[in-house]
């Protein structure tokens, strides 16, 4: 059979969403393990790689395991998790970028069914179609694709460039990501930025998903361009931001 386990940032998250797999699928043959939150009695936000591997190796069987994650960090800290296990076993999991909620709902069902890994990780990708039809006649389904542009350097009045290095452990993802944005959004300046180390973006920086996209890591080299009314101060305040580490205690 093959098992779930869920990594969030938050404990409460990751034990809520198992509970309502749990009563809405009614099956007991699939273990679903979380690996959640930091700090004392996982209270804090947070992932820790070794708190995965843990659960990789309490859930592990032959029939495979998918992993599903909430956000960017969750990511990070199961790939460090990954490396710690043995090749035999990595080659019976399945990382799935799939709506944590929907995602865990239909592998759970699919994996009750006895079906294997592949199957139940193509209908945990397949766990928004449903969502996306009910709500058909009220929003656009068209997703539109980020445009990416080559920024050209020119000596323009109207804007500020900088290039800075990510200081901190976790990057722009979870809340470093969300202070990176907030930050931008107090300032009357259009913001983007794109990640020249991994050559991604650049892209809008009031946008969330859209930073969370070029993937910055640590030591990665950001170029940060701004136009507008106060682009000077939006760039000095990220200046002093990334002095500050991103306000990631880590």
């Amino acid at each position: 059979m093959v098992n779930l386990i869920l990594v969030s940032h938050s404990k409460k998250l990751a034990e809520g969403v198992a509970e309502m797999v749990k009563q809405m699928t009614a099956s007991e043959s699939v273990k679903i393990l979380t690996a959640a939150g930091t700090g004392d009695d996982n209270q804090d936000l947070g992932t820790n790689a070794l708190e995965i591997m843990e659960a990789i190796e309490a859930a592990y069987s032959e029939d495979g395991i998918l992993i599903l994650m909430d956000l960017g960090s969750a990511v990070l800290s199961t790939e460090m998790a990954l490396n710690m296990v043995s090749d035999e076993m990595k080659s019976n999991i399945k990382v799935c970028p799939a709506p944590f909620v929907e995602g865990a709902i239909a592998a759970s069902v699919q994996a009750g069914l006895g079906s294997d890994l592949n199957s139940v990780y193509k209908e945990s990708m397949q766990s928004l179609k449903m969502k996306t039809e009910q709500l058909s006649d009220i929003i656009d389904t068209q997703v539109e694709e980020l445009v990416v542009e080559e920024v050209i350097t020119e000596s323009d009045n109207n804007k500020r460039e900088i290039t800075l290095t990510v200081p901190n452990k976790q990057g722009l993802h979870a809340r470093p990501a969300v202070l990176f944005v907030k930050t931008i959004g107090g300032f009357d300046a259009n913001v983007k930025v794109k990640n020249l180390s991994e050559n991604k973006g650049p892209v809008e920086a009031n946008s969330l998903i859209s930073v969370m996209t070029i993937a910055a890591r640590q030591g990665h080299q950001l170029h940060i361009s701004a136009e507008g009314i106060e682009k000077d101060a939006v760039i000095d305040a990220l200046v002093d931001l990334f002095k500050r580490n991103l306000e990631d205690e880590e």
